[in-house]
């Protein structure tokens, strides 16, 4: 399984003219042939990002629906179901406030937490120089991505 970006469908939905949007593209017809995920809190950054530019209604299906208009599977946060709320919330807060002492953002610190729990193959994003030195997963472009897997 490898982790996507949330880039990845900003760049798709949204910015069509961006230079990188033909490789972006190709990646994004690929899905259905990768084992792609996305966390539940990716997908609530995507749709945060996306939220002044969606109606309500795509908004909605983006948040109950995404994997009907990407090919990806949405998992939960990792452990959420392992452990007494409060000792869970103690270990993800200590977990993501580790990563953000890296200097990531708390996005990027998110989804680092998500895929090294999962033990994703690799990230795939178009900031890939946000997760260098800071994994110990494979970080790969799209393109990169795709090139390294013979599609």
């Amino acid at each position: 399984m490898v982790f996507v970006d949330s880039n990845v469908f900003i760049v798709d939905r949204f910015y069509p003219r961006d230079a990188l949007y033909p490789q972006n593209r190709s990646f994004v017809e690929q899905l259905s042939t990768i084992d792609a995920a996305v966390s539940i809190l990716t997908l609530l950054e995507v749709c945060g990002a996306a939220s002044h530019r969606l109606s309500s209604g795509e908004l909605d299906n983006w948040l109950s629906r995404f994997d009907t208009i990407y090919p990806v599977n949405v998992v939960n946060v990792h452990g959420i179901g392992g452990q007494e709320s409060e000792a869970w919330w103690h270990s993800f807060v200590k977990e993501v406030a580790a990563n953000i002492a890296k200097k990531m953002s708390f996005g990027d610190a998110l989804l680092l937490r998500e895929a090294e729990s999962y033990q994703v193959e690799a990230i795939v994003t178009w900031n890939t120089k946000d997760f260098l030195g800071r994994t110990h997963l494979s970080v790969l472009t799209p393109t990169g991505f795709l090139q390294q897997h013979g599609s």
